[in-house]
């Protein structure tokens, strides 16, 4: 033995063998035990039970912030919901353990993010916003609270009266993370010692300032992504003569892209467009309005520098009308929209979002909004014809008639809704035969000049997930 054991070709040679007779063992086993001429399995399909979301510091001044939280009722039941800072020994805000009931919890006064939990039926499609008016001054801001991840992708304006672009990053877990910020600007990417290993403690929080990156540049594209750990990241941007608001995060990048939820009425909206990889990208932008889709030269054929962002002015094509937006390159790219309303202080933004379709992702949740504001629910069908049926429920949990909204191959839709008065959530599901739907929300609050205005992509809020299947392979799946 002693011999074989020096011999370090003979023992490499020894746990081969050993190993193949393993295998041959197992293989054996599993002949005489299953039926190997069956198909492959088929995904399992399982419900939702545990829901996290992470909604950021509230900001501005003089401001009444609330997060809002619904899920619709179900056969199940049972479960909990509690929402509060991420403190150890902490009390919770506030609680609930009733589906199908609009929660509201006020954070006016908070000054840590504040971290939602479900359980059980409260998890099965729960959605999660944080909005924020201002008392005085007319502003309005909204942010779809979190889920934890290690990748998040925003297309910003980066345009020379911007007062600050702010990164929010917070770690619910119980390890540190690291974080970086990968910047695309017009003229490349940019890169500072402040957007590089940021330590993010457990538990902790982290506020990155990107304003003086991306000085006198007319985009930034901002890609939040983490070596270790995970962080629920958003970001907030403030300009000097617009107003601010939440810059909701974009799709990943991709060859095709869709933007919901572009609001009507006058002023600039700038559509912003980045290549992360390596070369150039063309890409052709198409904008579908209440009347069609726009003939316009100025969109098709655009070139994106490799590694950079560009603008595409859309405000003239536009002009006020509500718009869903199609970006097609021959390339991955990032997208999303900034909007500014003329002779107001007040701007938005729009992202790049899924649809509603199929059994799985065919359902949304609009949580309830503030007091005193209103809400349109704004759909796009670049595709094919789309049908949605929108169920208003009541602060009591009272579910009101069951709407239907068609919306043509090609357009955009503005739901004409019967809702009830007072604070109210909106479920939307799309029809079993309709194509996909692009949805978007804009929440106003005031009229006129005084008017205040601010949009999010709705995304659709499964109570089911699908499980990729378990075959009996080397093959491992790991977080």
């Amino acid at each position: 033995m002693r011999l074989i054991v020096e011999n370090r070709f003979a023992l490499l040679g020894l746990v081969a063998v050993a190993l193949a007779a393993l295998f041959g063992v197992a293989s054996a086993t599993r002949s005489m035990g299953a039926d190997t001429s069956s198909a492959d399995p088929e995904p399992e399909v399982v419900p939702v039970e545990s829901a996290l979301r992470v909604c950021p510091t509230p900001q501005g001044k003089d401001r009444e912030s609330e997060v809002s939280a619904f899920t619709p009722a179900g056969e199940a039941t049972g479960g909990s919901l509690t929402a509060g800072p991420d403190i150890e020994g902490a009390p919770p805000l506030g609680e609930t353990g009733e589906t199908g009931r609009p929660w509201t919890q006020d954070v006016s006064d908070a000054e840590r993010p504040t971290v939602v939990r479900a359980d059980g039926a409260l998890a099965a499609g729960a959605e999660v916003v944080q909005t924020t008016i201002g008392e005085d001054d007319p502003y309005a801001t909204q942010v779809r609270c979190a889920e934890p991840g290690v990748s998040t992708w925003f297309a910003a304006p980066g345009e020379n009266d911007l007062a600050s672009l702010r990164v929010h990053v917070a770690n619910v877990d119980d390890a540190a993370a690291t974080v970086n910020v990968d910047v695309y600007t017009a003229e490349g990417p940019i890169v500072g010692e402040e957007t590089r290993g940021v330590s993010v403690g457990a538990h902790g929080e982290a506020t990155i300032d990107l304003t003086d990156l991306i000085d006198a540049t007319d985009t930034a594209v901002v890609h939040v992504r983490t070596n270790v750990g995970r962080v629920a990241a958003a970001l907030f941007a403030e300009n000097t003569s617009s107003g601010a608001d939440w810059v909701p995060p974009t799709t990943a990048p991709a060859r095709r892209l869709v933007i919901p939820g572009v609001p009507d009425g006058g002023g600039q909206r700038r559509l912003i467009l980045a290549a992360p990889g390596e070369d150039p990208v063309t890409a052709d932008v198409r904008a579908y309005t209440p009347d069609g889709e726009l003939d316009h030269e100025g969109f098709t054929e655009l070139s994106i520098p490799p590694g950079a962002s560009t603008p595409l002015s859309m405000a003239d094509a536009l002009g006020k009308q509500e718009a869903t937006i199609v970006v097609e390159a021959d390339a991955p790219v990032v997208a999303g929209l900034a909007m500014e309303r003329s002779g107001g202080d007040d701007t938005a933004y729009a992202a790049a979002a899924t649809p509603l379709e199929g059994r799985i992702h065919g359902r949304a949740v609009l949580p309830a909004a503030p007091k005193g504001t209103t809400t349109r629910l704004l759909l796009g069908a670049p595709d094919r014809p789309g049908t949605v049926v929108v169920t208003p429920v009541t602060d009591g949990g009272e579910r009101g008639e069951r709407q239907k909204v068609d919306v043509e191959a090609g357009h955009t839709t503005t739901a004409d809704l019967d809702t009830p008065q007072g604070s109210h959530a909106l479920v939307v599901e799309v029809a079993e035969d309709s194509g996909p739907v692009y949805a978007g929300r804009v929440l106003t609050q005031g009229s006129g000049k005084k008017r205040a205005s601010t949009a999010l992509p709705v995304l659709p809020s499964p109570t089911e997930v699908v499980l990729p299947p378990v075959q009996d392979t080397l093959t491992s799946v790991v977080p």
